[in-house]
């Protein structure tokens, strides 16, 4: 989502009501979504994590991610509920202090606990190990799509190589705690990526 805009169309999306911003948003204008997240409201997002889950050690930037991923889903369905009758500033603070107050309650979803091994009954495996290779290999090229680069590495990382989660850590500099939070950004990213690629063929 990182996205860097000019103080120009700083200035041009300042202008915008509520709903004309919003709208930008909903259309995925790139230059109204980064000002939305990193600029306008970067002071609410930051106390509002600050307050909801630096205490579990969590990424401001991490947690500003996620909360983008959680409510581009479905072509921004949760925001699409926003009600014009509040201020968006109000919605944002309450649905944002949520969403980092849940993060910090469980940084390991249940995808974090799925053995790699467990693919499925061995008994649908029965065919061989090309079923297997081919699997890997797509999902080995999806990775390859993730961005930025250092999440694509860690997540390869943990999810083919299996790598220990505490030397991963160490070697890319984060905590264990973020380097979970990571691997859930890559996992939703993957989601997406297959529903995209998915929906275009």
């Amino acid at each position: 989502m990182a996205h860097v805009i000019g103080k120009s169309s700083q200035d041009d999306l300042a202008t915008l009501s509520d709903g004309q911003l919003i709208a930008r948003v909903l259309a995925n204008d790139e230059d109204a979504i980064a000002y939305v997240f990193y600029h306008k409201y970067a002071s609410l997002l930051k106390l509002n994590a600050q307050k909801a889950a630096a205490h579990k050690g969590l990424a401001y930037e991490d947690l500003v991610q996620d909360l983008y991923l959680y409510l581009n889903q479905n072509d921004w369905e949760k925001l699409r509920k926003y009600d014009h009758k509040y201020s968006f500033a109000s919605w944002f603070t309450v649905i944002s202090y949520r969403f980092f107050k849940d993060c910090g309650r469980s940084l390991i979803d249940s995808t974090n606990n799925l053995p790699m091994d467990n693919l499925g009954d061995k008994s649908e495996l029965v065919a061989g190990t090309d079923k297997i290779s081919l699997m890997m290999m797509d999902i080995k090229k999806a990775i390859s799509k993730l961005k930025p680069p250092r999440d694509q590495k860690i997540v390869e990382a943990l999810l083919l190589n299996e790598e220990e989660p505490a030397d991963v850590a160490k070697e890319y500099g984060v905590t264990v705690d973020n380097l979970y939070n990571i691997k859930r950004r890559g996992i939703a990213k993957l989601v997406q990526l297959h529903l995209k690629d998915y929906q275009d063929k």
